[in-house]
């Protein structure tokens, strides 16, 4: 499995240029490094003789490779980890959506050493994709509804570009962003994963207003078709807007959610059923998804007699975890509303919950509120990725509010293998697509510089 630095731009490799690479002839690649014992192995498979390539331990071949552009490493794909990212081979890849489902259909395969048994098998591998911030009020309504779009429209966007940069709104740069086609790119990202969650940022109750402005939100129950439609599974309920329309209003949002086929976390008719976790079993793996908001605990929050949010109290939460694992579950992906809005870095108060989350057992924290795509951070086996940004919101303040995330998480049976980010851009302020990897790329580097200090990848 060749690997390079989780920040390249590289997504795959041709068997030419990995010819060339441990011929050392690839100027892309000043170094080269091949656990050990699998060289020799790799050079007869590709027909080469291997020169000045390094012969390293698993680890030592992705302690090389992190934190880099021109270092080429390969090693077998059950020790890949998310630090790193693994390379698909003449467009085929063993993770993500795309990838292949049997060792058969992979390029590059060596003999096992000898005593030893194939670890890796591609039919164990299953993907979440997760977005954040979902917002089906405002000008979203006006292009679906008014402008009888659909509720397909705000998932129909496929790749786009940056045409303009200009200042100011609020002191910040807006961009102008034009499609490039190949529409329905965005939501089958979510078809084609195993489980697909978003934050569901308002209430859908039964006598929904339009609001062309302003902060209180409420979302037409036909719109949720929308979601379920692009292959959403489940929405967190937990937020600050989801009491926009009071308790009638949140258990209306959970029955109208069920009734378009999606399941909600994060939220009901009191405290208990707030804090419950929704399950999934993919491939015989029990997963738990749990959901927290932050922002207004007194206000948003459920309570023993008050339908509302699962408020992000730590001591809980970490008991929700623990006994979600009692339960059954292999993996525990928590979802929480929080941070500070208008910027890409993690607090200390964050910093210090995600820690204590995963010490209890979370593998995968996906947050938002910020309206920012913010910083990740890898704690032990955990990955925190601190704000998704916004997905399908209308927020047209800066280029940042305009942009978000698709998550994209691969597993190897309960094992976190890899972390892929997708950036978006809106268009219309109600339809996000794909950015062109040039564009892109600012968000990643932005991404990256916002998790300097506690990320080392």
């Amino acid at each position: 499995m060749p690997i390079v630095g989780y920040w390249s731009t590289d997504r795959s490799i041709s068997t030419a240029e990995l010819r060339l690479a441990l011929t050392g002839h690839d100027p892309s690649f000043r170094t080269v490094v091949v656990a050990q014992p699998d060289l020799e192995a790799v050079a007869a498979a590709l027909g080469v003789q291997a020169a000045g390539v390094r012969q390293l331990t698993p680890s030592a071949v992705i302690a090389a490779v992190q934190g880099t552009t021109n270092v080429l490493g390969l090693l077998q794909p059950e020790d890949v980890r998310p630090a790193i990212r693994a390379l698909g081979i003449d467009g085929r890849t063993l993770f993500g959506n795309a990838r292949v489902r049997t060792i058969a259909d992979w390029t590059l395969t060596i003999p096992a050493p000898t005593g030893s048994a194939v670890a890796f098998d591609p039919t164990a591998t299953w993907t979440v994709v997760a977005a954040g911030d979902v917002m089906n009020d405002r000008q979203v309504y006006r292009e679906a509804v008014l402008l009888h779009h659909g509720p397909d429209f705000p998932w129909a966007g496929g790749t786009a570009r940056i045409v303009r940069r200009s200042c100011c709104s609020a002191g910040e740069t807006v961009v102008q962003a034009a499609a490039t086609g190949h529409a329905g790119a965005v939501a089958a990202y979510f078809r084609d994963a195993d489980l697909a969650l978003v934050n569901h940022e308002g209430p859908t109750p039964n006598d929904v207003r339009y609001h062309p402005t302003g902060l209180t939100f409420s979302f037409d129950p036909a719109l949720e078709a929308g979601i379920h439609d692009a292959g959403v599974d489940v929405v967190s309920l937990a937020n600050n807007h989801i009491r926009n329309f009071g308790s009638l209003g949140v258990t209306q949002t959970i029955a109208n959610v069920k009734a378009a086929g999606l399941v909600p976390v994060g939220a009901g008719p009191n405290l208990d059923a707030a804090n419950a976790p929704a399950w999934s079993t993919i491939d015989g793996v029990r997963v738990a998804i749990l959901a927290f908001d932050a922002i207004e605990l007194g206000a948003n929050g459920a309570t023993s007699a008050r339908p509302g949010a699962a408020p992000l109290d730590l001591a809980r939460a970490r008991a929700d975890i623990r006994a979600a694992r009692a339960a059954g579950a292999q993996v525990v992906i928590v979802v929480p509303h929080w941070g500070v809005e208008y910027t890409a870095t993690a607090t200390a108060a964050q910093r210090a919950d995600a820690a204590a989350l995963i010490a209890d057992g979370a593998d995968v924290i996906l947050g938002s509120h910020p309206h920012w795509a913010g910083a990740i951070e890898q704690i032990g086996n955990g990955i925190v990725v601190y704000s998704m940004g916004d997905f399908i919101f209308d927020l047209d303040r800066s280029e940042q509010t305009d942009e978000g995330l698709i998550v994209e998480l691969t597993f190897d049976g309960g094992r976190l293998a890899q972390i892929d980010i997708h950036p978006t851009i809106e268009l219309k302020r109600s339809q996000p697509n794909l950015l062109d990897a040039t564009d892109g790329q600012l968000i990643l580097e932005r991404i990256r510089t916002a998790s300097r200090g506690f990320l080392h990848w």
